[in-house]
């Protein structure tokens, strides 16, 4: 078969199976009002910082934020888990975006995010360190806030290309200043990384193969 047509179909197969290809693990910030980039904080999607509004699955908990001013404060500890199928115990997804559900009161000022910080503690959950990759540390004084959405349940933006080891437990730091307006909320939002293929997607790689296999034959018979 010639090799860049085999190529083509070999990538058309492996991309069509919903292969995960490794990206980089630093965290982007979205500070994006687009609908694709506005997600509702529900139990689907539970917070591991926030306010007392923010809806939790069974079995889940998180830091309630009760005042406003400035704040720093620390989750509670999650652990990892792939495949992924529940909350309850405090297990989260190793790979999701975070939502944050900022509270800008009318001519406050700038809300600023200082940081947003991941610890691994390993699978004892007793000695933590920063996980770089996993975290967002802006240049001092820190990233403000947009007013997208405010106050009503839904992403003003997001962290997004969290991507943790399965079996670790990891705790979250957020730290902002002036909030005055209620307070923030920070949500998990799940990702599916290799998603079950829909029938049209079985065909797809079936052909592929198909394909693959005749262009093979053809090659012997020539060659016979």
């Amino acid at each position: 078969m010639h090799q860049s047509l085999k190529k083509i179909l070999l990538t058309a197969v492996v991309g069509t199976l919903g292969v995960a290809i490794p990206a980089s693990a630093s965290l982007v910030y979205d500070p994006s009002g687009a609908a694709s980039n506005t997600f509702q904080q529900t139990l689907n999607n539970p917070c591991v910082i926030g306010d007392p509004s923010c809806k939790e699955p069974a079995g889940m908990t998180y830091t309630v934020n009760n005042g406003p001013g400035n704040y720093d404060l620390t989750s509670p500890l999650y652990t990892a888990t792939s495949p992924f199928t529940t909350y309850a115990g405090n297990l989260i997804p190793t790979t999701f975006r975070l939502g944050i559900d900022s509270n800008i009161a009318t001519g406050a000022g700038a809300q600023i995010l200082t940081f947003f910080l991941t610890f691994d503690c390993g699978t004892l959950g007793t000695t933590c360190g920063i996980d770089a990759n996993n975290s967002y540390q802006p240049t001092a004084p820190g990233t403000s806030l947009p007013n997208n959405n405010n106050g009503n349940g839904f992403s003003d933006a997001t962290l997004n290309g969290f991507s943790l080891i399965a079996g670790h437990q990891y705790k979250f730091e957020a730290a902002v200043t002036n909030a005055t307006d209620g307070m923030e909320e920070f949500f998990i939002i799940p990702l599916t990384s290799n998603p079950v293929p829909e029938p049209i997607t079985s065909g797809l790689v079936g052909t592929g193969l198909i394909a693959l296999f005749f262009f093979g034959r053809r090659r012997t018979a020539r060659q016979e």
